[in-house]
């Protein structure tokens, strides 16, 4: 018997006998995603069935050409499989209950079986910032030479190659990552709010994920007293959506939350001027310093992401001195003397006057 090899090279028939390849292809999606698994190449007279685990989700067979799909276990499937002429699936509105392993096995003279296996986060990806962030949205697959990677903006693509005409004016903070080609925004405006698209069309899947980006004004500069304490806070009600929190100033880490490490806590060491003075918010993320100091002054970082984005913001912090607490007394103790001085010169004037005159007069 002939070796065969379809270009998709998950699996290789070796003398009638499956060789499977120990990299399947493993695909990250998120909740309401689309995804389409793709098969190539099919040879003529070949019977399609795909499953999911070791149900029979969709079929096509060769003497009708008529692919139907199936709801599968529990119906989970339902009105949201498609399966195409060239045998390819597709998968809209994704949900956590579709993780899990795919194969589809393709039979004709020869049989072929290519496996997926498909992992599904619940990660919601509605990403809050303020004006002048940095956010970078995640495509959260290895991207290949020959994969075609759009951007898009409320249905419009995004001009990325061509980003010197007057109409593109609005994209000259953007750029994409070389190696993942991760869309970045950076220093982002309010006109930025809207839904963001990425198709991915690579040769084993096609892959559609949205995010929401709301973009609002916030503070970035705080200004406090010598001694109050300085709040800054990430903007988020709870941390559990996020891998990795970082708070950082002047090149030095100062606080951290590291799910893959399991840390959690400020870092005191790695600058001596916050010795003891640094608290992290186990809810929110939020960094206090108490007890400020001048010293304390400068710009913090956050540094926030997760498989679908990182957000990065720059917050300055100005300590100032108090006035001195002496100096209104002082002032006052001043005025008195001044007007102790001039009462004593007038009567000292009109003694010496009256002296003259020979007329006396006594001061009590």
């Amino acid at each position: 018997m002939k070796n065969n090899t379809f270009l998709f090279g998950v699996l290789l028939l070796v003398n009638g006998v499956f060789d499977v390849d120990a990299d399947e292809v493993s695909v990250t999606v998120m909740v309401g995603d689309s995804i389409t698994l793709h098969v190539t190449e099919i040879p003529r007279g070949s019977n399609i069935i795909w499953k999911f685990g070791d149900e029979i989700i969709a079929r096509m067979n060769e003497a009708d050409r008529n692919p139907s799909t199936n709801e599968g276990p529990g119906a989970i499937f339902k009105d949201r499989l498609k399966l195409d002429e060239t045998g390819s699936l597709t998968i809209t509105n994704i949900r956590i209950e579709h993780n899990g392993h795919y194969s589809v096995d393709i039979r004709s003279t020869n049989a072929e079986l290519k496996t997926f296996q498909v992992t599904v986060h619940d990660v919601v990806e509605s990403v809050s910032v303020m004006k002048g962030d940095s956010v970078t949205l995640h495509t959260g697959v290895k991207v290949q030479g020959s994969d075609q990677i759009v951007w898009k903006y409320e249905d419009q693509v995004i001009p990325i190659a061509h980003l010197n005409g007057p109409d593109d004016a609005k994209w000259r903070n953007i750029h994409l990552k070389d190696q993942t080609r991760d869309l970045v925004i950076g220093i982002i405006r309010t006109n930025q709010t809207g839904v963001y698209t990425v198709e991915i069309n690579a040769i084993s899947m096609v892959l559609h994920r949205k995010y929401y980006i709301a973009v609002g004004v916030g503070v970035k500069t705080i200004s406090v007293m010598e001694r109050d304490p300085v709040n800054l806070d990430t903007g988020v009600t709870e941390i559990r959506g996020y891998d990795l929190i970082l708070w950082k100033t002047e090149g030095n880490i100062v606080a951290e939350v590291n799910k893959g490490t399991n840390l959690f806590g400020p870092r005191d060491l790695d600058d001596l001027r916050f010795s003891g003075r640094l608290h992290l918010h186990r809810e929110t993320g939020d960094l206090t310093i108490s007890d400020s100091k001048t010293t304390d002054s400068g710009d913090y970082h956050l540094h926030m992401s997760n498989s679908a984005y990182t957000l990065q913001r720059t917050i300055r912090v100005i300590v100032k001195t108090p006035p001195q607490s002496g100096a209104p007394s002082g002032i006052c103790g001043a005025g008195v003397r001044l007007v102790v001085w001039a009462v004593t010169v007038f009567f000292a004037a009109r003694f010496v006057d009256n002296e003259i005159k020979g007329v006396s007069v006594k001061i009590m």
